[in-house]
Formats: structure tokens, C-alpha cells, sequence
């Protein structure tokens, strides 16, 4: 059985969906009003289920209303159904929602169609009413709503940051300690520091910058530091701005972290590609009611990287609590776990952003090669940029290019 990747579309994704809006509804909307659903709008929420690219199913909701999430398009093809695709696409949405502050969310669907309404009663929805004539004449419908429980605290800043970006960008980037210098090639368009996005005041940990910058042209936003578990921020706090910017249409990120290697094979300024991750911090943001492990990171995207990042390695990633470096029994425990490199960070990011449907790449960038024993300061993972950037400065600069084609 094909593996089904879920991520926002793109225009490029319009004629494959409206092939299948075609074959799945008896009075499908044009191609015009498809291309509608896939554009970058705050209050818009669209999700396609993709097998090597061609669209088996997609979802479109949208904010109707202050606190009404209404989903008001959801199809799998013939071929895919009775696979959760359906339930995977209403989660995520639903996730989406909530995230909007809604706190109830409504649909309609033809009065004969017995499987969606089971489907729907499934996932909660309750039958309200019929609504006579709704899809045509002698062609009713059947009114479904559920309550949901608002996160209350991305909406806000979703607004502000599309009223101040003015154009939603094609990719986001997130970068760790020290890493501001991947921002350099791609120029600079707009800078917001941090203390100016609501919600997201607070203090840099040395090496983050806390600005939002975006390049030159406005295709790629750069969230320039990030929060962690030690400084006292919970998951949903952790995961905030990058959930705002994802909310509004960024649906390719690139996660980035300073690492220490556990692999002793690998070196000072080595790029190590996530294929999996272990959450040894216990510490999570918000996520859908379906589970999305083992979905984290985008298999597509991973083979952009390894042809754009010859010399990569791929490998598990273990993020820790902190502040505090690992101990040699610490190291030699996460290696026996099966993981290559370790931080404090990104996985509360990759998990947010993946449960409102993005597309994820995370690499950690090796800064210090701990072997059992050795000790480590954050002034050593500072310092450790130079010959990081010297490795690795040319493959990023590819890879971001290779991903905005």
C-alpha cells in the first residue's frame, strides 16, 4: 500500500484536484474556484491527501464567522477511501480551527449520502436539520456541527504577521543557536523582532537574534531563534509563531538546530537529516485528535536534501530538556536509544507544524562531537559556526533554492 503524504497545495496542485473534485461530486466546482482554495488566505484552510503527487482527497475550511470553523469541502478518491484519509484531513482541519479560536464547526452534506453522515457521527458531528433544497431542487442536505474547545492564542498573532508580511511566504525557516548567517544570501526584505509579535515577548537565549526576517524577494521567512522547554515556555508556547505563520499558508518549513553528536562518526560542521526523532524532554504543543507519528518529516523532502547536501548524514534525532549539557551516562544512553545527534529543541516545532498539515525538513547542524566523557559549553556550540558555515553554507543555500522550484 502507497504511502499518503498530506500537505498544503499549491497552485501547481490545482489541475490534479480538480480532476478529482470531477470525479467525486456530481456538480464540481471550475477549476477557477479550485485555484481559489489554494491561496494564501488567513482565514482559508485547505489540505490535500497526495499519493507520489496525484490528489486522492482534499479538505477546504474556513473561518465563516468569529468562532465557526465551516468545512466546506471534503472528497477521497474512490480508490483511496476507507483508508482514514477522510478522518486524517477532518482532524487536521479541525486542528486548524481551533488554533483560529473557533469553537464550533459546521458542515452540510447531500441527504442521501449515508456514508459521509456516518463518517461525520463518527467524528462527533450532531445532525441539526434538513435544509431543503439546499444542493438543487428536490436535492437536500443535512446540517452537522460539533463543539470544539478554542487553543486562543495563534489567531491574534496570525493577523498581525499577515498584515505586516502583506504576501504569505512559500517556505519557512527556523534557526538555532548561531545560525543567522543562513539568512545572508537570500538578502533582506522585511525585519519584525520578536518583542513586536503579540504573544511573543520574552528573552534571547545567546545566539538567537528573535527577529523575523524575510528574504529579499518574500518567498522565504527566516523565524530567527526560537523558544525552549528550559526558559519555562510550554509546548504551545514553544510552538507559537512558527503555528501562526503555518496557520496562514507556510506549508514547507526547514528546522534547523546546533547539535552535539552522539554518532562518533560524525564531525564538527557535519549535517545530519532527520529521519525520525526521540522526545526525551516530555514536552509536546497541541495536536489533532488522529496521530500523526511516524508522519513528522516529509519523505519528499528529505530527497531534496540529499541531493542538494552531498556529504549529508540521515539519521534520529534525540531532543533533550536541558539547560544542562548531556552527561557521558546521558550520551551513551541516546546513542544505545538509536539516535545520531542531540539538542534541546525542534521537535516541539516539527510536531506543531506537522499537525496543521506542513511539509517538514529538520537537520541538526553538528557544533560539538561529544564523545563519552568529553564536556561542552554553549560558548563551544557558538564558536563552532564558523566552521559550520564553511561546511555547510553552500549546501543550504541549494537546498532552499532547490525547494523553491
Amino acid at each position: 500500500m502507497s504511502v499518503i503524504e498530506y500537505y498544503r497545495p499549491s497552485a501547481g496542485d490545482v489541475e490534479s484536484l480538480f480532476k478529482l473534485e470531477k470525479l467525486c461530486f456530481p456538480s464540481p466546482w471550475d477549476k477557477e474556484e479550485i485555484k481559489a482554495l489554494v491561496q494564501s488566505e488567513p482565514l482559508l484552510y485547505t489540505l490535500g491527501a497526495f499519493d507520489k503527487g496525484k490528489a486522492v482527497g482534499y479538505i477546504s475550511g474556513t473561518i465563516s464567522k468569529k468562532g465557526t470553523l465551516h468545512i466546506i469541502s471534503l472528497c477521497v478518491h474512490p480508490d483511496y477511501r476507507r483508508r482514514g484519509i477522510a478522518v486524517s484531513l477532518c482532524s487536521h482541519t479541525v486542528h486548524w480551527g481551533r488554533h483560529m479560536d473557533a469553537c464550533k464547526v459546521v458542515l452540510e452534506v447531500r441527504e442521501e449520502n449515508s456514508a459521509a453522515r456516518q463518517l461525520y457521527r463518527g467524528l462527533s458531528f450532531s445532525e441539526k436539520g434538513i435544509l431543503q433544497n439546499f444542493y438543487g431542487e428536490n436535492s437536500h442536505g443535512v446540517l452537522l456541527e460539533k463543539t470544539v474547545e478554542p487553543f486562543g492564542h495563534s489567531l491574534n498573532t496570525s493577523l498581525f504577521l499577515y498584515n505586516r508580511l502583506k504576501t504569505t511566504p512559500r517556505i519557512g525557516v527556523i534557526l538555532g543557536s548561531g545560525l543567522g548567517w543562513v539568512t545572508q544570501p537570500f538578502g533582506s526584505g522585511q525585519s519584525i523582532p520578536f518583542s513586536e509579535i503579540p504573544g511573543m515577548a520574552g528573552e534571547a537565549v545567546e545566539g538567537h537574534s528573535l527577529t523575523l526576517q524575510t528574504s529579499e524577494n518574500g518567498e522565504i521567512v527566516f523565524v530567527m531563534g526560537r523558544r525552549h522547554l528550559y526558559q519555562g515556555y510550554s509546548g504551545r508556547e514553544i510552538a507559537l509563531l512558527p503555528s501562526a505563520l503555518a496557520a496562514l499558508g507556510v506549508g514547507t518549513w526547514v528546522l534547523t538546530s546546533s547539535a552535539g553528536a552522539v554518532d562518533t562518526s560524525y564531525k564538527v560542521g557535519d549535517a545530519m537529516v532527520f529521519t525520525d526523532h526521540i522526545n526525551f524532554s516530555g514536552c509536546i504543543p497541541d495536536l489533532p485528535g488522529h496521530c500523526i507519528a511516524g508522519d513528522v518529516y516529509s519523505d519528499s523532502l528529505q530527497d531534496v536534501a540529499k541531493r542538494c547536501m552531498t556529504g549529508s548524514h540521515t539519521g534520529v534525532f534525540a531532543c533533550v530538556s536541558g539547560p544542562a549539557y548531556e552527561t557521558a551516562a546521558e550520551v551513551e544512553l541516546i546513542r544505545n536509544c538509536g539516535a545520531s545527534a542531540v539538542s534541546m529543541s525542534t521537535v516541539q516545532e516539527a510536531l506543531a507544524l506537522r499537525s496543521l498539515g506542513c511539509r517538514v525538513l529538520a537537520m541538526a547542524l553538528i557544533t560539538n562531537a561529544t564523545d563519552s566523557g568529553d564536556s561542552v559549553c554553549h560558548d563551544e556550540v557558538l564558536s563552532a559556526q564558523e566552521t559550520v558555515r564553511a561546511k555547510q553554507e553552500g549546501s543550504l543555500v541549494r537546498l532552499l533554492e532547490g525547494l523553491l522550484k
